[in-house]
């Protein structure tokens, strides 16, 4: 970490803008090669000669209508030519004049632009690529039309300057493509945030912070426990847009305020409402709220009325307003195809208030698949994301962002990948090895394609489904899994407190395959049903839930047999984890769909271990609780020379529903079920489970 020594210089912005040039408009007219020739790499340099290359004004392209010039696609509708060549060349009087170049296009569906003969911008296309390459996902509806920008470092040179831009087709059977293009050129561009900043990799002494500027600049941070007092600074001179930093030395469990400078001063400035929390200490049994959301990313009203809703509840909570400590995209985040412009609509314009304070994590969904490639970790979802692979936020080392596990307090969360390595050994290996390592207390799995829906999709037949049922569930349910999350299907579907079922829906028992007394009911602590129950040593017994309608509702039949609720409702989840009162705790998911109200919840209850030093095991020689169960009154004897000074009892799901200084304690208006008692006197604190009838 390096302390705060750097002295800002003041840039004069309102003087400098003024030297700005247009070099290419929109309209402009642009030689073109439309032929589904081999162009190689020659064609891109200023030296190369398209005197014989036709000619015409943007906008260029075909089967919108909408061109001003059209160009071919060669003879067959079924086999159009993958790749369509672009150039124009302009004259500059006295490059020094200029600093940055501000490029906009219209492109669909992939681009590559070369200034100068140097590639300095791609967008919707794999990492390597030639002449029959197809773009990475199509640009459809109203992307075909948005102007894209990216503001870079200038390579131009006084005299002949030429702009080269390749426009490549999704497939040999699509309908159109459109090209249009502008250069502006700059002395120097004020540094602003386009893209973020959002917090990545988070452990209890480090996190990592990313942004993206519209210009290239130089990565600082200044941070501090207090605003107004932002004394340490971590930075990187190296200029770029795509900004990532990690801030190194931090304390476990800490709040820290930041702001985002460059050389020519701070340009994100502190506020109460960016910060960064550190991970508590590995194995704290402290609260914990995560937001999850499932297929989430299609950048319309639904989607901002479920964050809207999520927003209004974690404000207004009973415990621990405003607390986020994490933020669970569970795949399909940006439709249709995952693209970095569909990521900038569905994730970050829209939830970029909750990303600058709460650490997101992701898996792979089929959606953001269709740009990403996770054997080689390329594709937008991959830049976008930055996920542990050595092992620094807990677990073991994976070697990939594809499929990570990490800590948080006294969970273990592990991230697979069910889009393209659901049948792939390694990491089956991974997880296996991964899952008997830990010894946290709650083990939370992760990933797109749930083994159990009815919804949008058939866990019965479809592929991915399958194999991940017949793959990983039993790993994980061997190993202690408490819950797994998924979406994929757009609806909620929760299942029973399950174990051990690998076949179809019409395969499943709730005789042989759900866990406990309760197992085949409802899980919800505040009823008859009471919460499922698992000792911290059991393995067997987790909850199974399809969440994929944060953003949109598909319906389906939703009658899956392991499933106890299945809705079809928009709504996002939420998981919280806090002390039962005794010595355990409660993990309880509630499900809040875009109206805000919760229409289904439920909690499992872990004993076995201790939550702090002075919470001591009830003695039964001490202590005298009767009658149990209870219906009207509840006397509480301390047969030690001890003073009562406090009596609490409190549910299920650990809220305090009734306090007392008295030996005789009116519960005639407790709902029927489980409680738990504190007991408080002038030398401990006993606690005991009591029945109320």
């Amino acid at each position: 970490m390096n302390s705060k020594v750097i002295l800002y210089p003041i840039l004069l912005f309102s003087v400098i803008l003024f030297s700005q040039t247009n070099f290419i408009n929109s309209g402009d007219v642009w030689k073109y090669l439309d032929d589904g020739s081999d162009q190689g790499t020659t064609w891109y340099g200023n030296g190369f000669n398209d005197i014989s290359w036709p000619s015409g004004a943007s906008e260029l392209g075909y089967g919108d209508a909408d061109e001003i010039t059209v160009v071919s696609y060669g003879a067959s509708t079924s086999n159009k030519h993958p790749t369509t060549y672009f150039r124009k060349s302009f004259s500059v009087a006295d490059h020094t004049l200029y600093n940055d170049l501000v490029l906009e296009a219209i492109r669909d569906d992939g681009m590559v632009v070369y200034v100068n003969g140097i590639e300095v911008w791609s967008d919707n296309m794999p990492v390597s690529f030639d002449y029959i390459t197809y773009a990475s996902a199509t640009v459809s509806g109203g992307d075909e039309t948005i102007w894209l920008s990216k503001t870079i470092g200038s390579n131009l040179v006084t005299g002949t300057n030429t702009i080269a831009i390749e426009i490549h087709q999704r497939s040999g059977s699509s309908s159109d493509i459109s090209f249009d293009f502008k250069l502006t050129a700059y002395a120097a561009i004020p540094t602003t945030v386009i893209r973020g900043p959002y917090l990545q990799k988070a452990n209890s002494n480090s996190i990592t912070i990313k942004w993206r500027t519209n210009t290239a600049t130089e990565s600082i941070i200044n941070y501090g426990t207090s605003l107004g007092v932002l004394n340490s600074t971590v930075f990187d001179n190296t200029l770029k847009t795509e900004h990532e930093l990690l801030i190194p030395g931090l304390i476990a469990n800490t709040k820290y305020y930041y702001e985002i400078a460059d050389a020519g001063g701070v340009y994100v400035t502190e506020n109460s409402e960016m910060y960064i929390k550190t991970s508590p200490n590995v194995g704290d049994r402290q609260f914990v709220r995560a937001w999850i959301l499932g297929d989430a990313g299609t950048a319309n009203q639904d989607q901002r009325d479920v964050r809207d809703q999520y927003y209004n509840y974690v404000t207004t909570a009973s415990v621990n307003p405003s607390q986020t400590d994490m933020v669970l995209f569970l795949g399909d985040n940006a439709y249709n195809d995952g693209t970095d412009l569909e990521y900038q609509s569905a994730v970050f314009d829209v939830y970029d208030d909750m990303l600058k304070k709460s650490v997101a994590w992701s898996t792979l969904g089929n959606h953001d698949g269709h740009s990403a490639t996770s054997s080689t970790q390329a594709g937008p979802y991959y830049d976008i994301f930055s996920f542990p692979t050595a092992a620094e936020c807990g677990g073991i080392s994976s070697g990939t962002e594809a499929y990570y596990s990490y800590d948080y307090a006294n969970i273990h969360f592990i991230v697979l990948e069910s889009h393209q390595l659901y049948n792939d050994a390694t990491q089956m290996a991974w997880c296996l090895s991964d899952i008997q390592s830990t010894t946290q207390d709650w083990i939370v799995a992760i990933f797109h394609h749930p083994p159990y829906t009815k919804g949008s999709h058939n866990s019965d037949s479809e592929t991915q489904l399958v194999a991940m049922r017949n793959n990983f569930l039993s790993i994980l349910e061997d190993n202690g899994v408490d819950l797994v999350l998924s979406g994929h299907s757009h609806s909620y579907e929760r299942s029973y407190f399950i174990n051990g079922h690998y076949g179809t829906s019409n395969t499943f028992n709730s005789g042989i395959h759900t866990i406990g007394a309760n197992g085949d009911l409802s899980g919800k602590a505040d009823t008859v049903d009471g919460a499922y129950i698992k000792m911290n040593t059991d393995t067997m017994g987790a909850v199974y839930i399809t969440a994929g309608s944060s953003g949109k509702i598909s319906g389906g039949s939703l009658n899956h047999n392991a499933m106890y609720a299945s809705i079809n409702e928009l709504g996002s989840c939420i998981l919280e984890i806090e002390n039962d009162g005794g010595n355990g705790q409660n993990l309880t998911i509630k499900f809040l769909n875009d109206g805000g109200v919760i229409t289904d919840y439920f909690t499992i209850n872990k004993t076995g271990f201790v939550l702090a030093v002075d919470v001591e095991a009830v003695n039964e020689e001490a202590v005298n609780i009767y009658p149990i169960p209870a219906s009207m009154q509840l006397n509480v004897k301390l047969n030690l020379n001890e003073t009562i000074e406090n009596v609490m009892i409190y549910n299920v799901i650990g809220a305090l529903v009734q306090e007392s200084k008295e030996v005789l304690i009116d519960v005639s208006k407790l709902q029927p079920g489980k409680y738990m008692i504190g007991i408080k006197t002038d030398k401990n604190q006993y606690y005991k489970t009591i029945i109320i009838q």
